[in-house]
C-alpha cells in the first residue's frame, strides 16, 4: 500500500512517552486539550492546544504532560509513496482553529476498522497529509515574508540611526540577538555589524564632502566615537584614509 494507518487513537489523558530509538512509523500527534511538552535534540518545546507535532521514524522522542490534564489524538502511518512526499524534519505546526485535523482523524479512525475500507482508508490518508503539507508550505511562506519584512525594517533603522546597537535593533524586530544575526546574514550575506559598518562609511564619504567639518566631527557623526577606529574602517572599507578621500574631492 502506498499509505497506510498503522495505528490511530485517542488517549483521554496522554501520559509519558520516551521513546530513545523513535519508532518504525511516522506519526502525528494534535493537542486537542490542554497542554504537553516534547524533547527534540535536547530542546524542550511546548505543545498547546491546536498544535501538530510531526515525528519521522526512527527518531528519538519524548513527550509528556505539562500541566492538569492533556488530551491529544494520534496516528502513525506508512507507506511505499511517503518517502519524497511527506519528508520533514520533526516540527511543531500549529494549526488554525478551522482547520479540519479532528475530522480527517475520525473519518479514518471508522475506516480502520473495516477491512472493505482499505483502499479508501489509504485515499483518506493521502488526501488529509496533501492537506497537511500545503498547508505547512502557505504558513512557512508567510512565515518568511514576516521575516523578511522586520529584516528590512531593521535595515532603515540601520540606515537612519548608526548608532544603534545590534540589541536595539533584534528587541525592536522581536526576536533574540542570536536569531537576529542568522537571518540577516541568510538574507543579506552579511553579518549585521558588517552591514551597520558600511552605512556607516557610506554616510562618512557624504560629510567628507563638506570641509567645514573636521575628521573627528565626521567619525561621531558617523557613529564612531574613536577616530582612529574610524579611520582605520574607512580604509579598509574604501581603500583610502578620510583625509586622502577628502583630498580627491
Amino acid at each position: 500500500m502506498p499509505f497506510y494507518v498503522a495505528s490511530i487513537g485517542n488517549p483521554k489523558y496522554q501520559t509519558i512517552v520516551h521513546r530513545p530509538f523513535g519508532i518504525s512509523d511516522y506519526q502525528l500527534l494534535y493537542t486537542e486539550a490542554g497542554r504537553g511538552e516534547c524533547f527534540i535534540n535536547g530542546q524542550s518545546y511546548a505543545l498547546k492546544q491546536g498544535s501538530l507535532y510531526y515525528i519521522p521514524p526512527n527518531i528519538p522522542h519524548e513527550y509528556a504532560v505539562s500541566g492538569s490534564c492533556w488530551e491529544t489524538l494520534y496516528i502513525t502511518f506508512n507507506g511505499s509513496g511517503i518517502s519524497g512526499f511527506f519528508d520533514f524534519e520533526p516540527v511543531i505546526w500549529q494549526l488554525e482553529e478551522d482547520f479540519p485535523f479532528r475530522d480527517w482523524y475520525e473519518e479514518l479512525y471508522d475506516m480502520k476498522w473495516r477491512p472493505e475500507k482499505y483502499k479508501q482508508l489509504s485515499i483518506t490518508l493521502y488526501a488529509m497529509l496533501l492537506e497537511i503539507k500545503e498547508y505547512c508550505i502557505e504558513t512557512a511562506t508567510a512565515t518568511a515574508r514576516k521575516k523578511q519584512h522586520i529584516l528590512i525594517q531593521a535595515m532603515h533603522d540601520m540606515a537612519e540611526d548608526p548608532g544603534c546597537t545590534l540589541s536595539d535593533i533584534a528587541h525592536k524586530a522581536g526576536v533574540s540577538e542570536a536569531y537576529f544575526c542568522r537571518a540577516f546574514k541568510a538574507y543579506t550575506g552579511f553579518r549585521p555589524f558588517e552591514y551597520l559598518n558600511r552605512l556607516k562609511i557610506q554616510k562618512a564619504k557624504e560629510l567628507l564632502c563638506d570641509p567645514a567639518l573636521t575628521i573627528s566631527e565626521i567619525s561621531r557623526e558617523a557613529g564612531y566615537e574613536s577616530h582612529s577606529y574610524f579611520s582605520m574602517l574607512f580604509k579598509r572599507y574604501v581603500g583610502v584614509t578620510p583625509m586622502e578621500y577628502r583630498s580627491r574631492k
